[in-house]
């Protein structure tokens, strides 16, 4: 999945986004555009917007959108 599609099934808030990267399972739960939870490795942050979900590196030091191809969705 791209950058800009995992962000635009972020900011529809429809669903959690379970992932698998690197053999460890992470989640994505926008709960609103200004709570949006990241989990993976069982490590978690809450962030305030779509775009710093995007950008906060929470997966080994990188970002959803430094990885986002590699993600296993």
């Amino acid at each position: 999945m791209n950058a800009v599609d995992l962000r635009m099934r972020i900011d529809g808030l429809t669903q959690d986004i379970d992932f698998e990267y690197k053999g460890k399972l992470g989640t994505i739960c926008p709960f609103s555009r200004e709570s949006i939870s990241l989990c993976y490795d069982g490590n978690e942050t809450t962030v305030n917007s779509v775009d710093a979900a995007m950008s906060t590196p929470f997966i080994d030091g990188l970002s959803l959108s430094d990885v986002c191809a590699d993600l296993n969705i």
